[in-house]
């Protein structure tokens, strides 16, 4: 067979470029200086060296506020290892932003070498964080969402239980519990517990500690939590604190009673559509042991299939799904309560940024307190991230999520150019660049006074 002679032609290079190494201005996180700006004016290095008694020896190159400077910066830009972090020893625009940054094994120490107080040191630091954003901000009513999660681990890990574990049956894992303040998404408050611990584990000490840890001037009026909440004594506690609650319900045979009676009498208690799918309902009810009557929402969509595990009430409620929803609130309709529990699906988008871009899910250390101190080290990273986000960077970031400020912002290469008061970034020649870096150096000048 004969070679066809209208074989297309591939024009390759004809040399391959050379390389040289001497490059001491070019960076990936150039725009890192700006949250550095932001930090020096809220005093985020003054609250850390106030608020963490621990000081290491005084001929310690690096204090403990400095080290955990240097791991917040690492967190908001994506290191989830230590071993990764130690590319910042090396960057030229970290370099001289910061000066000196901390080694593998100094992050790794001080970490080991905190004591126990240093846990709730770290929590009233992200309090008096937040506080000087709720200054700046204003007074507002906040809705507390509350959900944990599962952390697999794949070594030896203190503190590790085996419970349930969707992802990996079997396999020994931590739970972190969160509580995230609705829209404005602040991280109040989070603990780091054993795989067989279920949701409602110290729950009701858990909702007082995030209590407690809210600054002034805002205000919890409101707490949203699953079916793994779904407790008297939890009820009995936020009425006491005269916070209002959106719980959905396990469906215990009380529960199963009350829906029983609603299907029963639908004379009585009419189903109100919602949309095509759902309809709801509602009823005053309580459950055997309890001394007071609550409202229960009901939810009901059309079932796909019969599931053998469905809660079988009587066969003519088996084409239907059905949810239940305990609340104190009587000034909202039915249909409303139903779309305010759905608000708090939310916080499965917060705890799954909080996991992917921060890192929450990846506990490395084999001392459990080791893992929680750096776990609340990613709390105070993450609320600063999102305050400068709100605060400093253009609108349409508010719902961008930290991979993608990563990479519209904070990984911007560049240059660092000039020294002392002649020190400048030179960005590529882009428009859509400028205008973001021109906006948030515009902001920054003008938010030095807003706080003070």
């Amino acid at each position: 067979m004969s070679v066809s002679q209208n074989e297309v032609a591939l024009n390759y290079p004809s040399s391959i470029l050379g390389a040289t190494f001497d490059s001491t201005t070019v960076t990936r996180y150039a725009s890192l200086s700006y949250l550095e700006n932001f930090k020096q004016i809220i005093g985020f290095s003054q609250l850390l060296e106030e608020g963490l008694s621990y000081k290491k020896h005084h001929n310690a190159k690096f204090s403990t506020a400095q080290i955990v400077d240097f791991l917040c910066d690492a967190s908001v830009l994506g290191f989830s290892r230590f071993q990764h972090m130690d590319e910042l020893r090396t960057d030229n625009a970290y370099l001289k932003i910061k000066g000196q940054v901390p080694s593998e094994k100094v992050c790794r120490d001080l970490l080991l070498n905190l004591p126990d107080r240093a846990a709730s040191e770290l929590r009233m630091l992200n309090k008096r964080l937040l506080s000087k954003k709720a200054r700046s901000d204003g007074p507002r009513d906040g809705v507390l969402n509350v959900d944990d999660t599962v952390c697999t681990v794949y070594g030896d890990q203190e503190g590790t239980g085996v419970g349930y574990n969707p992802q990996k049956n079997g396999r020994a894992s931590f739970k972190e519990k969160v509580g995230i303040l609705a829209q404005t998404n602040e991280v109040i408050n989070l603990t780091l517990e054993n795989g067989k611990h279920h949701t409602n584990f110290e729950l009701k000490t858990f909702l007082r500690k995030c209590r407690l840890l809210l600054p002034f001037p805002w205000h919890l009026t409101r707490v949203r939590i699953d079916c793994g909440g779904f407790d008297i004594d939890n009820i009995l506690f936020l009425e006491e604190a005269d916070m209002e609650f959106v719980i959905k319900c396990k469906k215990y045979e009380g529960i199963k009673t009350i829906l029983h009676t609603v299907n029963s009498r639908e004379h009585l208690y009419p189903w109100t559509p919602v949309d095509d799918m759902f309809s709801v309902n509602e009823i005053h009810g309580k459950l055997p042991k309890w001394e007071k009557t609550y409202r229960f929402v009901l939810v009901r969509k059309p079932a796909k299939t019969k599931n053998p595990k469905q809660v079988t009430i009587e066969e003519a409620q088996l084409d239907y799904d059905y949810q239940v929803i305990v609340t104190n609130i009587e000034n909202l309709s039915a249909q409303e309560i139903f779309h305010e529990y759905n608000q708090r699906c939310d916080i499965d988008n917060k705890i799954d940024e909080l996991k992917e871009g921060f890192s929450f899910d990846q506990n490395s250390q084999r001392n459990k307190k080791c893992n929680e101190r750096f776990l609340l080290i990613k709390m105070l990273a993450y609320n600063l991230h999102n305050w400068f986000k709100s605060a400093i960077l253009p609108p349409e970031f508010s719902r961008s999520e930290i991979k993608t400020v990563r990479r519209r912002f904070y990984h911007l290469a560049a240059n660092i150019c000039g020294n002392g008061r002649y020190r400048h970034i030179r960005y590529v020649c882009d428009k859509a660049v400028e205008s973001l870096i021109t906006y948030v150096i515009d902001r920054l000048r003008r938010f030095a006074p807003i706080l003070t």
